[in-house]
């Protein structure tokens, strides 16, 4: 019986880390490794996890100094005793048939679900499915998460996190791709993320702080991303217009102004353009269809002053 190795990184949680963990012990499926790691919480979490530690003895706590997500599911990889690993954050949560629902594909070295959006009442905000013909279904959703891997091929790949402070499941999944194509998708709606606002995921990255600089992430990624590829040059662009757009908004117009260039520009010096049409990407959300295609049309016309001026609200 195949044992899977489940990763929850911790940083205070101390709201949501009971609910967490009471849907992975309901699991269906209980060969199961439960690796909980405290990344140096100033909350009540740690005291949590003692709990449950000793309520089952499938689940592991792991107590360590605060080093960030990144180093932290990284040393879950390494202590994880499962044939397979699955990631899930502290604030979300998984259906009771989660893992045994993903252990029906054990063929495969990567396996990728849809999710839900939930609120914190448990209501679904939305289904985000995944076409599972579409071959631009596994660039969709790069979180670890709603994924199986297989152990090995983490390991014999040496495939492990971007300790940088953005991008680092970007970083890990692509470099997956990079080494298989043994990948399946199902459409599933087994995994429940979340919508916390006060999470790391919605704050850390808003008003284009000017000590990130994803072109350090992506001078990484081309250490290895295979630029022949139409798709991988597709979502090194469709990243950058993403990465503006989320993070931009309250940012001052002269610095949404300089980092848009400085980031076109490396797209400009690494010849990174893709003849794929959004609107005829199948498995892409309409949103982000249009975000590509505007800025698209921005970088054409050169308008990115007149697009500041109109989007930026910082000053």
């Amino acid at each position: 019986m195949k044992k899977v190795s489940i990763i929850i990184p911790v940083y205070n949680s101390e709201k949501y880390i009971s609910k967490c963990l009471d849907s992975v012990l309901n699991q269906t499926y209980k060969n199961i490794e439960i690796l909980v790691i405290n990344d140096g919480s100033k909350d009540n979490s740690i005291d949590i996890l003692r709990e449950y530690e000793k309520k089952d003895d499938r689940i592991v706590v792991i107590d360590k100094e605060n080093e960030g997500v990144a180093k932290t599911r990284n040393q879950g990889i390494k202590k994880a005793t499962g044939d397979y690993i699955m990631f899930i954050d502290n604030d979300d949560f998984i259906d009771e048939d989660y893992v045994e629902t993903y252990l029906k594909n054990t063929d495969y070295d990567i396996v990728i679900g849809s999710y839900k959006r939930t609120d914190v009442n448990d209501k679904i905000l939305f289904k985000y499915n995944l076409d599972e013909k579409s071959i631009w279904s596994k660039y969709v959703v790069l979180a670890p998460w709603a994924k199986l891997y297989k152990k090995d091929f983490l390991i014999k790949n040496n495939i492990e996190f971007l300790n940088y402070g953005i991008g680092e499941d970007v970083y890990f999944n692509l470099l997956c791709y990079s080494k298989t194509n043994n990948i399946k998708v199902i459409n599933d709606f087994k995994y429940n993320w979340f919508y916390n606002n006060e999470s790391v995921s919605n704050t850390k990255q808003r008003g284009l702080k000017k000590t990130v600089d994803i072109t350090v992430l992506l001078n990484n990624l081309l250490t290895f991303v295979d630029l022949n590829s139409e798709y991988n040059k597709y979502f090194l662009e469709r990243y950058i217009y993403w990465y503006l757009l989320f993070s931009g908004k309250q940012a001052s117009k002269g610095d949404f102004t300089e980092q848009y260039n400085n980031y076109i520009k490396w797209l400009n010096d690494n010849k990174i353009k893709s003849n794929i049409k959004p609107l005829f990407l199948k498995g892409e959300p309409f949103k982000i269809k249009m975000v590509v295609i505007i800025f698209r049309m921005i970088r054409k016309l050169h308008l990115i002053k007149l697009f500041s001026k109109v989007y930026c609200k910082g000053e």
